[in-house]
């Protein structure tokens, strides 16, 4: 999705998750309700653990879904 896409729609909120169930499940509430997504993942310091990384899934929800045109693909 190229930048120019993700500025049609506002963003709504963005969502951190533990897992990437909960983040699917996050998605797909957005699909019944017909808004946008953008997914991503990250490592972060463990707070149990000052050597171990874990991985969260950022969610954002914007206010619709973008749509590309033809020309711009």
């Amino acid at each position: 999705m190229s930048d120019d896409v993700a500025t049609t729609a506002q963003v709504l909120s963005t969502n951190i998750f533990d897992s990437a169930a909960e983040a699917i499940e996050a998605i797909a509430a957005a699909d019944v309700l017909g808004l946008g997504i953008k997914v991503s993942n990250r490592l972060v310091p463990d707070e149990d653990s000052d050597d171990t990384l874990v991985e969260e899934w950022i969610v954002e929800l914007f206010t619709s879904v973008p749509t590309v045109d033809e020309d711009e693909e």
